[in-house]
């Protein structure tokens, strides 16, 4: 087996049994000295007494050699609700910015979709660096508005930057929106890629539907998880393995068993939307589709962003994979779908001048109308 891949449990599953090395090594019919030197990884069991320390401690050889999780094991919340964890991926959202609209899409929404024709005041629900006020205010009718609450102390200081330097007539607030309090206020309520990353995304509709007057529009945006797996094509990259993301669904499930994310939230927002009692509820897809090729004046700078997009969220490549394993997948599958990551990243910077790929995130707008009381 390749070092890499063993995790050896021993120490943990001893402990939980509260004995000690030398009656472990009794048990098993070895020395003291040798059950020390499995567990500070200076030697394996050899394979004839690996069933017999799993059958022991029962659980599987794959639990054994940390190849699945224990059984039982507590799972590590991402805390993707908390002030810190938005701080620390900041300069993702950042690099990431140009991945979300065509401009003249978001203009065909505003005048033909939800015809928007009198200035409206915005609301903005997890704003982030409020990077869609830039895109989304010019278009709407003078006079219009906009509001940005989030709970993040960095990207709400970005935010107030942002909105300034670029003239929105806004304001930014810093606090949490489930915590608010606004009731009626706004004729537009929206909120991008938030839900998927909450555990109430029914009490967080609720709040922005309270938080919109009487026919006012409610949006919600996100990204649809399994098209983005497979929304990436790399000229001169096996389509078929880009596509793979093995594992993937046993992370998504442990996550919305164990801290309420869903990865689904894309495809159930209508639902809950229409149990809230919006009407004239509706989804678009968000038609940005990024290609990137040598010939563009900026290609340079899209490769260097995507490359840091995609190796942000694994910096400590052990570390991502511990995660992942303690959220569901096995050993074997978490090593490939962070190894894919760094294969994909190698990948373009070895062919940073000529390379060419597209990618699609799969973003759905779902939309609704609060009823008159």
């Amino acid at each position: 087996m390749e070092k890499n891949t063993i995790n050896l449990r021993l120490a943990d599953l001893r402990k939980s049994k509260h004995i000690t090395q030398s009656e472990l090594a009794e048990k098993v019919g070895t020395s003291f000295q040798t059950i020390s030197k499995w567990e500070n990884g200076i030697t394996m069991p050899d394979v004839t007494v690996l069933p017999i320390l799993a059958s022991f401690f029962e659980v599987s050889v794959d639990e054994l050699l940390g190849l699945k999780p224990l059984k039982g094991e507590v799972y590590s919340v991402e805390k993707t609700d908390s002030d810190e964890f938005w701080n620390k991926h900041m300069e993702y959202l950042l690099r990431s910015k140009n991945e979300n609209w065509n401009i003249d899409y978001l203009d065909f929404l505003v005048n033909k979709v939800w015809k928007i024709d009198k200035p409206v005041n915005v609301l903005d629900c997890g704003c982030g660096y409020s990077h869609l006020s830039v895109m989304l205010m010019p278009l709407l009718p003078d006079g219009s508005s906009y509001t940005g609450i989030d709970f993040s102390s960095e990207l709400t200081k970005k935010a107030e930057i942002f909105v300034k330097n670029n003239n929105i007539n806004g304001k930014i607030i810093k606090g949490d929106f489930l915590e608010s309090d606004f009731r009626n206020e706004f004729d537009v309520v929206i909120c991008q890629s938030v839900l998927r990353h909450i555990g109430n995304p029914m009490k967080f509709v609720s709040k922005m539907i309270a938080a919109t007057k009487e026919n006012g529009l409610v949006i919600c945006i996100d990204t649809n998880r399994e098209i983005e797996c497979r929304g990436l094509y790399i000229d001169g990259m096996d389509y078929g393995e880009l596509c793979d993301h093995s594992g993937a669904i046993k992370h998504w499930n442990a996550e919305i068993t164990n801290n309420k994310r869903d990865y689904a939230a894309a495809m159930r927002n209508a639902y809950i939307m229409r149990e809230l009692g919006l009407h004239n509820i509706d989804i678009r897809m968000n038609d940005k589709v990024s290609f990137v090729c040598p010939e563009q004046e900026d290609y340079e700078t899209k490769v260097c962003d995507f490359i840091e997009t995609k190796s942000l969220w694994y910096e400590d490549k052990d570390e991502a994979i511990e995660r992942l394993v303690n959220h569901g997948m096995t050993k074997i599958e978490a090593e490939r779908y962070v190894g894919k990551s760094e294969k994909i990243c190698n990948y373009l910077k070895k062919h940073k001048d000529e390379v060419a790929f597209t990618n699609f995130k799969g973003k759905t707008i779902t939309f609704g109308w609060k009823r008159r009381v």
